[in-house]
């Protein structure tokens, strides 16, 4: 570079006039070219910089606008809440007073919600109103004769279930939301329809909809007849033409909320790009004027490596050395403790939940929270050793202060100790806990990547022991290791060989006593070791993909004995466990439907149960499936439930039907009152979202009689039986039935 320069700087000397002129012609053509090729520069630079503002401004704006929705919608699911709590007691207490009714509906009203009253109209003719007062005038309405207000009547009735409509002008005068619910008889015969009708106004103050201080709200709908976009609040004249809008779901229908800057302008006034034009201005004239563009280019061209070599190198959120650069550290370490006859320690650091965390906080909060643990593992770490992100939540630590185990160890617990404290990150209040595998040269391995290899058997075994674990390197986890692959591969043979088989739990339902449904459980009959646990081989299963052949043989297996039940006289619901991996595959929904409806097993005969850690994961080709097999009619079960981190908004996102209670749960009750309590708790949590209920682990008699007393559903356990082959399971379930009817009272055959 510094040659081109003294080339162009002193040659001229060296040519001719005509060489000279054309080259100064050259030169200025060129540097013409290139001061418009600033300027445009500066000019997309001012532009950026003002789109990055603006969409910086909407993304704020996103954000207010999800609390509005979030806000409208929590309001209007509790003014709903109130019309499916009184849908019992308006067939229930069906009689002329209602006295009963108009209690409940009083003591709705007092908890500050937004109803204004309640119309009944059994055939569809108002016949009741309370409070009446101001709405006599709706009495003897026939919804057959309001075109405005039938076809939504019959859109809710055909629905079965809560619609919300409006707003609507009530014929007593007024406008408000009308939330009509169809209620049906024993018989299933309509009823009739219960009308809430909400002071959508006082609704909207409440939450201070239009009362924001930077921006103006518009709530719209399409409405259910001609399709046209109908008002519900606001000034649409008010809004600017750019503006953002998000849908709100209310029961029933879909609404659009939209939301524009007050002044009609996303940029903040106090923005001026003046300044950014003189400076850049200024700069360009700098650059033609002194003919420094090629050092501005060489120094632009340092800055690009510079920050290709550093992000090749650097893990760009914690600026720890990323994998690639570690193990170049850790080679470098390996060199100089040879040449020095020396050891040291690698500690591999692995955060437990993270994944949770992100899912429920955020991947900011997420990101937060390992540089707030970054910052507390170097402030604690001595300046030679090397602390490097080599994944998602694993960190390494090369420590070369020490290869005594016992000093290894404390250091690695002060490192757990120092990341457990709470950190606050945008006000959550979070605790994380983590797992460390250490292993030390040159005693483990004098390789770099088997070095780390023993760390990572370190780190598994540590994790299996359970949160805030240290454990070191042995011999004994490369056996295990090994192990492990072998019955792998022994799980690839048995597949092959048919070692495994399907085995069937009864599952009773306690109202009846009949077994109704069963639970299908695999099982390995290995030639040398015998019977071998599904804990064994199912975690290894899991963790090497061979989970999805397992599935796949057990569903063939279970729909196979199906057809062997059904023509057995056995009609009953088969369980089926299955692993989070095998919804990963975008067609394992159609396929399983497929093969049911080649061997002519209704969709309603199958159940799949699935952890409570799928649901966090939130992934959206797992939602597709489980959302097909639901619409199909499969069952939806979360197994083992109350053991993981889902949540009541889980539940209610992913289509589930059923919830099984662990067995652990059910330990020690009805005898503990604390464990008795918990269990209450998960089945009132179940009726509540209006799923079935299935209790395993039932070994006592005083268990049976307690989940009968609270409305379990079904149960499951040793008191009934323990997993049986298809032969033995099918003369069991015809014995238990017929002792059941053979016991039943007359009252009960009735």
């Amino acid at each position: 570079m510094r040659k081109l320069i003294s080339k162009l700087v002193f040659s001229d000397s060296l040519v001719t006039p005509r060489q000279a002129k054309f080259r100064l012609v050259r030169d200025f053509v060129g540097l013409s070219l290139i001061a418009i090729g600033l300027i445009y520069a500066l000019y997309a630079i001012v532009d950026n910089q003002r789109n990055q503002i603006i969409e910086g401004e909407k993304r704020r704006a996103y954000e207010q606008m999800s609390a509005i929705r979030a806000s409208i919608e929590q309001r209007i699911q509790a003014n709903v809440l109130v019309l499916r709590a009184l849908k019992p007691e308006i067939l229930g207490q069906d009689t002329p007073d209602r006295e009963r009714l108009q209690r409940m509906i009083d003591e709705f009203m007092d908890l500050e919600l937004d109803i204004s009253h309640l119309a009944l109209a059994p055939d569809l003719v108002v016949s009741y109103i309370y409070p009446e007062e101001q709405n006599v005038g709706a009495l003897g309405l026939d919804y057959r004769t309001v075109t405005a207000q039938y076809h939504e009547v019959l859109l809710a009735i055909a629905s079965q279930d809560i619609m919300l409509a409006g707003p609507v002008d009530l014929v007593q005068g007024g406008v408000a939301l009308v939330a009509r619910l169809p209620i049906f008889d024993e018989q299933d015969k309509l009823w009739g329809i219960a009308s809430l009708v909400i002071d959508h106004q006082a609704m909207f103050d409440k939450i201070a909809l239009h009362r924001h201080p930077e921006y103006q709200v518009i709530l719209t709908r399409k409405s259910a007849d001609s399709k046209q976009t109908k008002l519900i609040s606001g000034k649409p004249q008010m809004l600017a033409d750019d503006n953002i809008s998000m849908a709100v779901n209310v029961p029933g229908d879909t609404w659009q909320i939209t939301l524009a800057p007050r002044d009609g302008k996303w940029l903040p006034a106090d923005r001026d790009f003046t300044w950014l034009w003189l400076v850049g201005g200024g700069v360009i004239a700098l650059i033609v004027m002194a003919f420094s563009i090629l050092i501005v280019t060489q120094s632009r061209l340092r800055r690009a490596f510079y920050t290709i070599s550093y992000q090749s190198r650097f893990d760009p959120l914690t600026d720890l050395p990323n994998r690639q650069f570690f193990n170049h550290k850790l080679l470098q370490c390996i060199e100089n403790a040879e040449m020095n006859n020396s050891g040291f320690a690698i500690l591999l650091l692995d955060l437990d939940h993270l994944r949770d965390i992100n899912d429920a906080l955020g991947h900011e909060i997420g990101d937060a929270l390992l540089q707030k643990v970054v910052e507390r593992l170097a402030t604690m770490l001595p300046p030679e050793d090397i602390l490097g992100r080599i994944g998602g939540d694993e960190f390494a630590i090369i420590s070369q202060q020490s290869i005594d185990s016992v000093e290894v160890e404390a250091m690695a617990r002060r490192c757990l100790s120092e990341i457990m404290n709470t950190t606050e990150i945008a006000h959550n209040q979070i605790n994380i806990t983590a797992s460390v595998g250490i292993a030390l040269f040159p005693r483990d391995a004098t390789e770099a990547q088997a070095l780390i290899k023993c760390a990572e058997l370190a780190l598994y075994a540590a994790k299996s022991t359970g949160s805030m674990s240290v454990s070191f390197f042995d011999e004994h986890l490369r056996q295990a290791t090994e192990q492990h692959i072998a019955l792998h591969h022994q799980m690839i043979t048995a597949l092959d060989t048919q070692q495994f088989h399907v085995e069937y739990q009864p599952v009773i339902d306690t109202q009846s006593g009949l077994l109704s449904r069963c639970e299908a459980l695999i099982r390995w009959d290995h030639p040398t070791r015998g019977a071998i646990s599904p804990a064994e081989f199912i975690p290894i299963a899991e963790k090497t993909g061979a989970i999805i052949w397992l599935g796949e043989y057990v569903l063939q297996q279970v729909i196979k004995d199906w057809q062997k039940m059904r023509d057995n006289g056995l009609d009953l619901t088969i369980a089926v466990n299955r692993s989070p991996r095998e919804f990963n595959d975008k067609d394992a929904a159609d396929n399983w439907l497929a093969a049911l409806e080649q061997a002519g097993m209704p969709a309603d005969h199958l159940m799949l149960e699935i952890t409570e850690s799928m649901l966090m994961r939130n992934k959206e080709r797992q939602l597709d499936n489980l959302k097909k097999l639901r619409s199909a009619g499969v069952h939806l079960a979360i197994d083992d439930f109350g053991t993981g981190y889902s949540s009541l908004n889980y539940l209610r996102s992913y289509p589930i039907d059923v919830i099984k209670i662990d067995r652990g749960f059910l330990a020690n009750v009805p005898v503990n009152p604390t464990q008795t309590a918990l269990v209450e708790v998960l089945l009132r949590i179940a009726f509540t979202l209006n799923m079935q209920v299935i209790a395993e682990g039932v070994e006592e008699r005083s268990q049976v009689e307690f989940l009968r007393d609270k409305g379990c559903h079904f149960q499951q356990g040793f008191f009934y039986g323990r997993s049986m082959r298809l032969d033995a399971f099918m003369k069991f379930a015809h014995l238990h039935n017929e002792q059941v009817r053979l016991s039943a009272t007359p009252a009960d055959k009735e």
